[in-house]
């Protein structure tokens, strides 16, 4: 770090910088377990508070200068462009509030984007130089070194929190929350680390001064080595050391990042080098296919811009790398539970369709080509500015596709399309997206001509870097989306690229200043201003604070501590919507423990009106508040039967889907004496979600009323008919033909899932079910054994295979596979009963 005068307006320029480095270190690292959405509400919050602080120094500069040069580069028109596109979108947005300061969980609103816009110009000012560029690498590297580290340990299980969701021995999350984010963010980190290794370092002596090294190195270690110390022993609420903690391996990190060049050669290689293999390893614990192709594309645009001549002088180097990538790559693919290519071959599979057969995704590829064909339909509705940014899952609903909830899960409100292309079409338009391409070409085009003209072989390398890291993240967010943590190093990559090649000093013009002489109140009022918003904008933080801790006690059944939680959270932040509904319902289930129950029912009725109000999107809302008037209609109420009906009906409108609501509707119009419309409600709810075993049951008994027992069963075949290929349909049809004693016919649908998917367990599980019923037990167990070769932790086989080996009488058999199965499932109460027989 070169010496500044502190009466020099210089010291603003390193400030600036100092904060850049800062944001880049920080936002993919930085979460706090006290909120309900850890890793985004976190880096959203810390965005918002540096993306001001920015603002306040860049002002202070403007109000004790007097002057800014305000450098241009090409891409200022194409990002004013889309950030005005965007606006645009947000003001014609399906809710406006949501698309201005973005959804609960993903928080990429308005706010977000002119954030991003304001990083942009922040680099684009402030990082002048090859060396200033270099430092922001490095900082790279520091923070995703740290995440891959972390990944390691995640992908061992010796990770000490317990995170939800994603199992993290089997796809890493680091320090993201998700792992096709993680992998996004390694592959940027992936390649500009790369060229920093085959940039030419200075010259140094042939002899090592290992004292001098130690100290640079130290900085990166102990950033590394404070990061884990901080997981394993700081609790979530030791929130003053947490972020103490942070702020420590932040310094570190950055003493690393101003030292760095101070490193030999050989040892510098040798830190990156580290850092760059766990880039890789951790891409692969991801499991991500599309961060799997993206790296492949990057590297291959690389190897183009980077240019054969500086490849051949590297050869060394980049032979050592290929053949570490070649070696972790095959040890890792050894065990095909880690592989990502097993997951994809997994998700497609054949089906019989007539005389042949035809290719099916599924999983999550299913899902997303169904998400796809939904984002097709909406922006042909909405063509013009889209439907407004982060509120998909308002609107998705309305267009999901009849096999969507098969594919993904049953009453899933998709927020993203998972697909860069339709995520722009879909949330901001045609417009929006014909701006965007128009601004990423403009990237592409300034990098490629500028990597043709530099003589520069350091400049070349590093735009080699930025576009493969560009490109990189493009293809993988072909499959997925980008959340705050890594959209903004994305848009402070274009910065960079734009810096590459101009030449521009690395302070710009240097002023003396005379700190006596400068406007301090304006300057205050500046501080003022700052500080009063950054206030403002730690509110959905602070309310995300005591919803989780409500959501917690609610888990562990102190109702009345989290609904004082709840309560306190809305207080703070009275616009989240998912706090309302959960407010809602726990005032509901706390009426069943009170004597007077409608006092509390009557609370949930006034919280659910509210959030009607301000999330009118949600048929959650619609729905709980027609179960609680069906509820007091069953109490007495005569006048709260419309009103159950009127918000059921406002639910599948919404969400047209919704196969709860469905079935609320039929026991409404059951107890209206409308059999006919109650049993295409039942029946409605049924196909929706066959797993749902209360609308059959309604169905079923209404059925016996009206003296047609029958109907039921032609129901079931009705079904049948008409996924005639859906497993997890035929699954459920053959299961309630054997409860009705349809053997044949539940033998028949099991003949068919076998013959649809010869891979799949379900059905051989239902047809050991049925041969066991009819006393075949040695075919029954030709099919549990074909379920174990294929899965050997499927609990229902297990149960099977002990039954029958109880039924043998082969007690020391049946008691091991009950154990495993008890292993596998804690709390599997039929393995437990029969271990009771057993001892």
């Amino acid at each position: 770090m070169t010496k500044i005068k502190w009466n020099s307006s210089k010291v603003f320029d390193l400030a600036i910088e100092i904060l850049i480095l800062i944001v880049i270190f920080i936002m993919p690292t930085i979460f706090d377990r006290r909120l309900g959405i850890v890793f985004s509400g976190t880096k959203t919050a810390w965005m918002r508070l540096f993306g001001l602080v920015f603002l306040g120094v860049w002002a202070i500069k403007l109000i004790v200068t007097k002057k800014h040069r305000f450098f241009r580069t090409p891409l200022d028109w194409p990002v004013l462009s889309f950030l005005l596109c965007t606006t645009i979108a947000t003001i014609t947005s399906v809710h406006v509030y949501t698309s201005f300061v973005g959804f609960y969980g993903r928080y990429e609103g308005l706010t977000s984007w002119y954030l991003f816009g304001l990083f942009f110009f922040v680099v684009t000012n402030y990082l002048r130089s090859t060396k200033q560029l270099k430092r922001a690498f490095v900082t790279v590297v520091s923070a995703a070194t740290l995440m891959a580290v972390y990944s390691i340990i995640q992908r061992h299980g010796w990770d000490p929190y317990m995170w939800g969701g994603v199992i993290t021995w089997q796809r890493v999350i680091g320090t993201i929350g998700q792992p096709n984010f993680l992998a996004a963010y390694m592959l940027m980190a992936f390649f500009l680390n790369l060229a920093m290794i085959l940039i030419r370092k200075q010259d140094f002596p042939s002899k090592i001064n290992w004292v001098e090294q130690l100290v640079p190195v130290g900085y990166f270690v102990f950033t590394q080595v404070t990061f884990i110390a901080m997981i394993y022993s700081l609790d979530a609420h030791n929130v003053l050391l947490w972020y103490f903690g942070f702020i420590v391996i932040t310094a570190s990190a950055l003493m690393f990042t101003y030292s760095y060049d101070k490193l030999h050669p050989w040892v510098l290689n040798a830190v990156l080098g580290i850092g760059l293999i766990l880039n890789y390893v951790c891409i692969l614990y991801t499991q991500s296919r599309g961060g799997y192709m993206g790296l492949f594309t990057g590297a291959s645009l690389f190897v183009i811009i980077a240019g054969r001549k500086w490849i051949l002088a590297n050869w060394k180097k980049i032979i050592a790398l290929t053949f570490t990538i070649f070696l972790i790559t095959g040890i890792t693919m050894s065990n095909p539970q880690f592989s990502p290519f097993k997951r994809f071959s997994d998700e497609i599979t054949t089906e019989k369709e007539g005389a042949g057969r035809t290719m099916e995704l599924k999983g999550a590829a299913g899902s997303r080509g169904e998400t796809w064909k939904s984002s097709f339909q909406i922006i042909a509705n909405y063509p013009v500015f889209g439907i407004g940014p982060e509120v998909l899952k308002m609107v998705f609903p309305r267009y999901e596709t009849d096999l969507f909830r098969f594919k993904e899960a049953f009453h899933v409100k998709q927020d993203r399309a998972h697909n860069e292309i339709f995520d722009v079409s879909v949330t901001k338009g045609l417009v929006t997206f014909f701006v965007y391409l128009w601004l990423l070409f403009m990237v592409f085009r300034t990098g490629w001509v500028r990597s043709r003209l530099t003589n520069d072989q350091s400049e070349k390398l590093m735009m080699a870097g930025l576009l493969a890291a560009a490109v990189a993240f493009l293809i993988q967010n072909q499959f997925s989306f980008g959340v705050v943590a890594i959209t903004s190093l994305f848009w402070m990559i274009w910065a960079m690229i734009m810096v590459i090649g101009k030449n521009q000093p690395e302070a710009g013009q240097e002023k003396e200043i005379n700190w006596l002489d400068i406007p301090w109140l304006p300057i205050a009022g500046v501080i003022v201003l700052a500080g009063i918003a950054i206030y403002i904008s730690f509110f959905s933080f602070r309310g995300d604070v005591h919803f989780k801790t409500g959501k917690v006690n609610v888990q562990l059944r102190n109702l009345d501590q989290g609904v004082k939680c709840y309560e306190k959270s809305l207080d703070v932040f009275p616009y989240e919507g998912g706090t309302v509904s959960h407010l809602g319902i726990a005032y509901m289930n706390l009426s069943r423990t009170r004597p007077d129950r409608k006092k509390y029912l009557n609370k949930s009725i006034e919280t659910l009106k509210y959030g009607t109000v301000i999330d009118p999107y949600n048929a959650d809302n619609y729905y709980i508040l027609s179960k609680i008037y069906y509820l007091l209609y069953k109490m007495g109420d005569q006048r709260a039967l419309a009103q159950a009906q009127n918000h059921a009906e406002i639910a599948i409108k919404i969400d047209p889907y919704y196969a709860e609501v469905y079935h609320v509707l039929g026991l409404i119009y059951e107890t209206q004496n409308r059999e006919l419309d109650a049993i295409k409600r039942y029946k409605k709810a049924f196909f929706i979600n066959p797993g749902l075993t209360q609308p059959m049951q309604s169905l079923e008994g209404l059925n016996k009323r009206l003296g047609r027992p029958g109907d039921t069963l032609k129901v079931f075949e009705e079904a049948r008919r008409k996924y005639s290929t859906n497993l997890i349909i035929l699954e459920r049809v053959g299961r309630l033909y054997l409860s009705h004693g349809k053997v044949k016919e539940s033998m028949g649908v099991a003949e068919d899932m076998i013959d649809i998917d010869p891979k799949s367990s379900p059905g051989y599980l239902l047809r050991a079910e049925i041969n066991m019923k009819r006393g075949l037990n040695s075919k029954a167990f030709s099919d549990l054994q074909q379920v174990l070769i294929a899965d050997p932790k499927n609990v229902m086989a297990r149960n099977g295979l002990g039954r029958i080996y109880y039924l043998k009488g082969d007690h020391a058999k049946a008691k091991r596979e009950f154990e495993q199965a008890l292993m596998l499932l804690p709390n599997n109460p039929y393995a437990k009963e029969m271990l009771k027989k057993l001892r």
